[in-house]
């Protein structure tokens, strides 16, 4: 199967936040900090790869850099997706709570370029469509983000991303902020449009159980190093590093 996302040697750095203090002290050194080391994966196209370590570790680093977000890198990244999207961990930051839901969804259609962008009355209709598909009710779009649920929050925001015509999705986080009954609706809904829609999703999260249920193949990161990555089945059942043991007896799903 073809891949749709190559990252070879990759390497992110950050400018130090010491370096205004250094300079204030005659240091004009420029001194940055090594967040991802030597990063390599592929990642095939329909595929939900799942992306683990813990905070801090690099994981929202590299999401950035694949989306072009961080451009402090050196190494290669390789995308074949023209439009990447993002669902982020808080639904509501990513949200306009000036804007009712309707005017949400319809501005990435309206930002197309004029060949391509659609009528009123077809950006209402595939809206609608989206709505019904993310389990929304339209009616639902003469309100604003601050009346929804964190459900039902997090759904539009998949529907926005996928209003955008994309076929590769970083989820970062995307269920971590929601309780558990409500966490397993928004997963069955992820896999249930990656079936339909065949999109590549780069599943980020913490919680290994999580992982185990969404993903084909994991990567476990520690210090902005990838320690190990495989198949869900192979890593979870005989994992090789001492840190991917220490990751699976805390969620209590080691051997």
């Amino acid at each position: 199967m073809e891949n749709i996302l190559e990252v070879r040697n990759l390497n992110v750095y950050y400018k130090n936040k010491e370096r205004l203090v250094n300079k204030l002290n005659g240091d004009s050194k420029e001194r940055l900090q090594h967040v991802l080391k030597d990063v390599s994966f592929c990642m095939k196209k329909g595929e939900v790869l799942g992306l683990v370590g813990e905070s801090g570790c690099g994981k929202t680093s590299l999401a950035k850099a694949i989306l072009g977000m961080q451009k402090q890198y050196d190494g290669e990244i390789r995308l074949d997706c023209p439009n990447p999207q993002m669902v982020f961990q808080d639904p509501y930051s990513s949200l306009n709570p000036s804007k009712k839901i309707g005017w949400i969804l319809e501005e990435p259609l309206r930002m197309k370029k004029k060949n391509d962008r659609l009528s009123k009355e077809k950006r209402v209709e595939r809206i609608d469509k989206m709505l019904e598909r993310v389990g929304l009710d339209k009616k639902l779009k003469e309100h604003y983000p601050t009346e929804l649920s964190g459900g039902q929050r997090q759904r539009v925001a998949i529907a926005s991303a996928l209003l955008c015509d994309t076929n590769f999705l970083i989820a970062d986080e995307p269920v971590s902020a929601l309780d558990v009954t409500i966490q397993a609706q928004i997963i069955r809904l992820l896999l249930k449009l990656h079936r339909e829609l065949g999109i590549s999703i780069l599943f980020i999260s913490h919680d290994l159980r999580v992982v185990y249920q969404m993903c084909d193949r994991v990567i476990i990161m520690k210090s902005g190093v990838i320690l190990e990555q495989g198949a869900v089945e192979s890593v979870y059942q005989n994992p090789t590093n001492d840190y991917t043991k220490l990751l699976l007896e805390a969620a209590n799903i080691s051997e």
